[in-house]
């Protein structure tokens, strides 16, 4: 009986609370951050997200700065000789949206089929019409396209193995070495250095010149002018729109199944 009287004197006694616990407690309340998330009470605060989605850890810049590769034009096309008229400068565009990687492919059957079309046509050796249909397989318009195609029939005929002045391929890369990302281009397989160097001619385009004259270029409704729009601001010979073949252009446009305006559209053709 004095035992349990004892014990249960104890029991309504009432309980102290623990030190340490008390300590622990108190430390992670003064210590953790406001927001912050303590794992497996250590203490130790987690990377949480703001309320506009982005993590607590700075964000590594992605951007690559891009060493120029090559010259467009061969090496006797310089420079534009005395008495040479400048053409209009070609319309600046914001900056902010241009991206330095060329227009994503399409998708769909229709990309199967045109891409099946650009490598029938390179084995058939009709490398001008491939050379657009490669274009509008990578988001560039019929008209653009058929343009490029009219300007590079200037600059090499079209024939992947050209060589001359010290440069050669499709747009006459000078020197030879300077074509990227694939510097490769001329080996003596034609339909290798073919779709070798309609790779580099999206890179130049877009990374060397820039996205937003590529942007320009596709806005260009006839392809004869956009022929114009090529030569002037990305291939930019000594001799304004020499390298310019406009019934290639209007051709080539009619094969992808585009209509031939009359006249020249008036955008403003050259820098």
């Amino acid at each position: 009986m004095a035992l349990a009287g004892a014990f249960a004197a104890y029991q309504v006694q009432p309980q102290q609370p623990d030190p340490v616990a008390s300590s622990v407690a108190a430390y992670h309340q003064h210590a953790l951050p406001p927001g912050g998330l303590v794992a497996d009470g250590s203490g130790t605060a987690l990377t949480t997200r703001s309320a506009s989605g982005t993590s607590g850890k700075s964000a590594r810049s992605g951007s690559k700065t891009t060493a120029g590769h090559h010259q467009p034009a061969r090496a006797t096309a310089a420079r534009r000789p005395a008495g040479t008229p400048k053409a209009p400068a070609a319309t600046p565009l914001p900056s902010a949206s241009a991206s330095a990687a060329p227009s994503n492919p399409s998708s769909g059957s229709g990309s199967v089929n045109l891409r099946a079309a650009v490598r029938k046509n390179i084995a058939a050796g009709n490398y001008l019409l491939a050379i657009a249909q490669y274009l509008v397989e990578n988001g560039y318009s019929k008209a653009a396209a058929a343009g490029v195609a009219g300007c590079v029939a200037g600059e090499s005929g079209g024939n992947p193995e050209s060589v001359g002045s010290g440069g050669g391929g499709l747009i006459g890369w000078t020197p030879l070495g300077s074509a990227a990302p694939n510097a490769n281009i001329i080996t003596g397989n034609p339909a290798q250095d073919m779709m070798t160097q309609l790779a580099d001619l999206l890179y130049y385009n877009s990374a060397e010149i820039g996205q937003s004259l590529v942007t320009q270029l596709n806005a260009i409704t006839d392809p004869v002018s956009a022929a114009d729009f090529f030569s002037a601001n990305f291939e930019k010979p000594a001799v304004l729109y020499s390298d310019v073949r406009p019934s290639v252009a209007q051709q080539v446009f009619a094969e992808l199944g585009g209509l031939c305006s009359l006249g020249r559209s008036s955008s403003p053709p050259a820098v």
